[in-house]
């Protein structure tokens, strides 16, 4: 299977390397506390990724793809996998011949790969009650306040069977639910486990993820997305910006939760013109505040899901899905 899509992923002269890779695992666990609980669940994940490498003279470029969610062997079978390693390969072709972004301010369309990771990022930690409570988040004390647009409104949510970051009971015992952060641009929720929901006087909302059974379990996050909106298609978000950008995929980014800073790397873009997508960008970068980002946001299409698997590192590291809809930004600082 890993050989179906290194052999559609270079099938081309300038495709220099690819790797592929593969995991899957059957997570079991039992906790026996002093309290006298007894509990036994487990499930499954599995991934398959790929990384694709083209040259031409002296330009390098790099694409990655990324298939998985929970589930085992006929989540992956369900895939296209050829198809997977063709589209990744020709990703890579275009930025080979992709030319650098523009800088400034100006419109922005995110797909829901990189809006997925935005939220998670940009939202989704400062979110976590362990760092509000250690003082470090840019929403301490916003809790009912409005910081997003209208139409903003985001979930986390282990329960969304396949998701990558689903899991049925948190690493405390607690049973999960979906929690809703933001609520039409208020802030409703943060993510906890027992300690921080003590300490906040809340009821513990299943958030309690650790990397094993060696590690102390931590508030973290799951299946993080931005609901869907009013909008059918990116033509429709598209249709009234003269210039801006359409951002897809992340290359990774930094992101500082007290205040509230983040940039982020985009895989690859284009540039919008007269409402229409033109030049194939590469090197595209967004940054900004969160708090702002979560205002400009106006616009958003109905087919709201979860994107590429991923993982968040927070002193461990934790399967975790992501996604939205494609996600338009009245201005955002691009570089």
């Amino acid at each position: 299977m890993l050989k179906n899509i290194a052999d559609s992923a270079s099938d081309h002269e300038k495709v220099v390397s690819t790797t592929c890779g593969w995991s899957d695992e059957h997570i079991h666990t039992e906790l026996l506390t002093s309290e006298g609980m007894d509990r036994v669940w487990s499930f499954q994940r599995s991934l398959v990724r790929g990384m694709v490498t083209a040259r031409d003279d002296n330009e390098v470029v790099s694409y990655r793809t990324r298939y998985g969610g929970e589930g085992g062997l006929e989540l992956i079978e369900a895939c296209d996998l050829g198809q997977l390693g063709n589209d990744a390969m020709v990703a890579a072709l275009r930025l080979l011949k992709a030319k650098r972004a523009p800088s400034g301010k100006m419109p922005l369309i995110a797909d829901r790969d990189l809006t997925g990771v935005y939220i998670h990022e940009a939202l989704g930690h400062p979110c976590e009650a362990d760092l509000v409570a250690a003082g470090d988040s840019c929403l301490d004390g916003k809790l009912g306040q409005k910081i997003g647009s209208d139409i903003v409104t985001v979930v986390d949510d282990p329960t969304i069977r396949g998701g990558y970051g689903a899991y049925p009971i948190d690493d405390e015992g607690v049973n999960t639910r979906a929690k809703r952060l933001i609520t039409n641009g208020v802030l409703t929720e943060y993510l906890n486990h027992r300690e921080t929901a003590a300490h906040f006087g809340i009821e513990p909302n299943g958030g309690a993820r650790a990397q094993d059974g060696l590690h102390h379990p931590l508030v973290r996050m799951s299946n993080t997305m931005i609901m869907g909106g009013n909008h059918d298609t990116i033509d429709d978000l598209m249709e009234d910006i003269d210039y801006g950008i359409y951002a897809c995929g992340s290359r990774g980014g930094q992101v500082d939760t007290g205040k509230g800073s983040f940039q982020f790397a985009a895989q690859e873009a284009w540039l919008i013109e007269n409402g229409e997508l033109t030049t194939p960008l590469k090197d595209v970068s967004v940054s900004g505040l969160t708090l702002e980002i979560l205002q400009n946001v106006n616009g958003l299409t109905r087919d709201a899901k979860l994107a590429a698997p991923g993982f968040c590192g927070k002193g461990q590291t934790v399967p975790v899905g992501d996604g939205g809809p494609i996600m338009r930004i009245s201005e955002a600082l691009v570089g």
